[in-house]
Order: structure tokens, then sequence, then C-alpha cells
């Protein structure tokens, strides 16, 4: 598998694509922007999922319309759905002053798994910035977008974060079996390892 980053959006954020080399299927994860960088790189590929790490108005504005372009699901941990369906909780009256939302139509339970191509992923559920986040864990990279960023981690004064939760996801992601690149939602991509040295929330 490998993966693609490209930033951009309100507040410069990252949305990427996790792409299954073998049979050329992928899956957008956290689209908050649709510039001519992405979609030029989405039409490479089979896209199988729209995937939502959370509800926050930068990582779903682009979700319905990338859903009615591309006819597949946007998918987000069974809680958020709500969350993200909120312009008041989802924070884009807040800091945008103008409604943003978007359906989710399949729901995920922590620990499920599924495939993008052959590539294996499986959610694990990660609030602390927002109650019903997740993050994508594969072979070679953990999209962990608001929860672990690269030497930082997401703020937890809005609503429905907690700092105790965003504790105890963090332990989940350092205790990982494998060393995947870290994708953050902003900033840089790192790696697990490197994490665990640098970051001093971890």
């Amino acid at each position: 598998m490998k993966y693609k980053c490209i930033t951009g959006g309100p507040i410069s954020e990252n949305c990427y694509l996790l792409i299954d080399e073998k049979t050329n299927q992928a899956a957008v994860v956290d689209p908050g922007f649709l510039n001519d960088a992405l979609l030029n790189e989405i039409k490479k590929y089979t896209v199988q999922r729209i995937l939502l790490t959370h509800g926050h108005f930068d990582h779903i504005w682009e979700a319905d319309r990338l859903h009615e372009m591309l006819g597949v699901p946007v998918c987000a941990y069974e809680t958020e759905a709500a969350f993200a369906a909120d312009d008041k909780q989802n924070g884009s009256l807040l800091m945008m002053y103008e409604s943003v939302t978007c359906k989710v139509h399949e729901a995920f339970k922590d620990g499920e798994t599924f495939q993008i191509g052959e590539v294996p992923v499986t959610v694990l559920h990660t609030p602390g910035h927002t109650a019903g986040g997740v993050s994508y864990i594969t072979p070679d990279a953990g999209f962990t977008d608001d929860t672990l960023m690269a030497y930082s981690v997401g703020r937890c004064a809005l609503p429905t974060g907690n700092s105790a939760e965003l504790r105890e996801s963090l332990k989940k992601l350092a205790a990982l079996s494998v060393n995947p690149d870290i994708c953050g939602g902003h900033g840089p991509v790192t790696t697990l390892e490197d994490e665990k040295r640098r970051n001093p929330y971890l």
C-alpha cells in the first residue's frame, strides 16, 4: 500500500488517499476541501470509501460533494454521525460563520476491520478531540488525524472533547504492535517511533 497527503482548506488540514497499489483501489480520508491537486489524484484510482476520522467542519467540508461525485459511502464512528450533522457542535458556525455538515452512510464500531483493495484497515476508537473520533490503522500507516499529530495532539476544549479520554487514546496508539507512519490532521507525517521519542504528550 501507499498513501498520499494533500494539504488545503481553511486551516491547512491534511486529506489523505489510502491506496492499494495491487488493485488501484483507494479511500479518501477527511475531505475537508477539494482542490485541483486532490481531484487530480482521486481520478487516478477507484475510490471505495470516504473515511472520516471525526466530524469537525474542516475535515468534512466536501464529504457530501465527494459522495455525490463518486457514489461511495461516507463512513465514520457510530456516534459521530450526529456530530458531523450538527453545525453548532462541529464548529462551522462558530469558526466560519456558515453551516457545514455532512451525512454519514456507514457507521463503524471500535475494532471493526475492513479492506481497501487488499489492504486491511482496523477502526480504533480514539476519543478525546471529539467523543467519536477514530484512527484508521493499517500495517504501514495510522490515520490518527487530530488525535495524534506531529509532536502534538488535538485540542480538547471543543464540544465533546475530553482530556482524560485523549490521554487514554494516546496510550492505545502508543501500544500498537506495528510502527506505522503517523498521518495527522495538520502538519507533517511522522512515525509512531518518532512520536514516542519526541511528542511530550505521548
